[in-house]
């Protein structure tokens, strides 16, 4: 759930003074299977990606960005233009240690559906997660400074990338 956090915390945060541009915070079900079978994977963002109904400048999916020990590598199925942006805002912000510019993970997930129709998609995801399905991932896994950090990028690049600003806690 820790993108369902950032993703709440920027509809709070977000200046609609600051926006040039309609954003909508999407929150996706039916992502991840478990490894049932029989059970699709992304099916919501495959349904929103098959009825839109207005194209997107781009999509950005927030996806196991709680991280303690955050390590974020740019994706091979996203979009390397806005991969590029936001490592670049990152960096400026002083999360140069957590947005690595290499690439590591070629992720099947909520962005697929929309690359598949030529809509600039990014997947900001942190893989290297050893707790991921299973019992042991649990609340204390999770830093609020690791949500902080993709949540901030993400507010910088809606808000306009003029508006950089580094945290104080990185300076």
């Amino acid at each position: 759930a820790s993108g369902v956090a950032v993703l709440l915390e920027l509809a709070r945060v977000l200046d609609r003074d600051k926006l040039h541009h309609e954003v909508w915070l999407t929150f996706f079900d039916a992502e991840d299977n478990g490894g049932l079978d029989g059970w699709e994977w992304i099916v919501g963002s495959t349904y929103m990606a098959e009825h839109l109904t207005v194209r997107p400048e781009f999509v950005i999916v927030v996806d196991m960005i709680g991280d303690a020990e955050q390590q974020i590598y740019k994706e091979r199925n996203s979009d390397a233009a806005l991969q590029d942006r936001l490592w670049a805002i990152a960096a400026d912000l002083g999360y140069g240690d957590f947005f690595i510019p290499e690439y590591k993970w070629a992720m099947f997930d909520d962005h697929t559906p929309f690359a598949k129709r030529e809509i600039v998609a990014v997947d900001i995801i942190d893989f290297d997660y050893p707790y991921w399905h299973t019992t042991q991932d649990t609340p204390d896994k999770v830093s609020a400074a690791s949500l902080e950090h993709v949540g901030r990028v993400v507010e910088v690049l809606l808000e306009g990338e003029r508006n950089i600003k580094r945290s104080e806690d990185n300076q």
